[in-house]
């Protein structure tokens, strides 16, 4: 029962992606992210991991290769008066393999932190490379569940979202 189960499962997801991308197709999504290094322990000044949100959107050039420029602005840290925030924009390629639905990404990153408190303030940027990879699952004519995980060399730190996207 149990692998008949898992069986119809899978058979269901992979059916729903027989409705993949084409080209010219361009969606656009929001989710949340969790980065491992993206903020600092204002006690301590070590690195620790972070929430945030991510807005993105991507173009398809052809069926398979799209453009995945995203935004991600983690939650500030704050403490005694001072405040620690990051943010990262990205402009990622993606490369969708077999069924349409899981994709491998590289790209680049341009990250910023700032420190702020106690009458300073102090901010530092750096750019970077990304590479990782997710998975898109159709959820309906135009919406679907995205998955992704990729590792960020400006913030030194791996990135983990999940949200949903529109297709126009």
């Amino acid at each position: 029962m149990k692998k008949s189960l898992l069986t119809a499962t899978l058979v269901a997801i992979f059916g729903f992606a027989a409705t993949a991308q084409e080209q010219g197709e361009i969606r656009v999504g929001a989710g949340i992210a969790y980065g491992t290094q993206a903020t600092i322990d204002l006690d301590d000044g070590s690195e620790k991991g972070a929430l945030g949100l991510n807005f993105g959107g991507e173009y398809f050039f052809t069926d398979v290769i799209s453009a995945a420029p995203s935004y991600t602005m983690f939650f500030k840290e704050e403490e005694g008066g001072a405040s620690f925030k990051t943010s990262s924009f990205n402009l990622d390629a993606r490369y969708y393999f077999g069924d349409g639905m899981f994709y491998g990404l590289a790209g680049l990153g341009f990250s910023s932190a700032k420190l702020e408190g106690g009458g300073f303030s102090e901010s530092d940027s750096d750019t970077g490379l990304n590479i990782g990879g997710g998975v898109m699952i159709p959820a309906g004519d135009a919406l679907y569940i995205n998955g992704q995980a990729k590792y960020n060399t400006s913030f030194e730190q791996f990135v983990l979202q999940a949200g949903v996207a529109f297709a126009f």
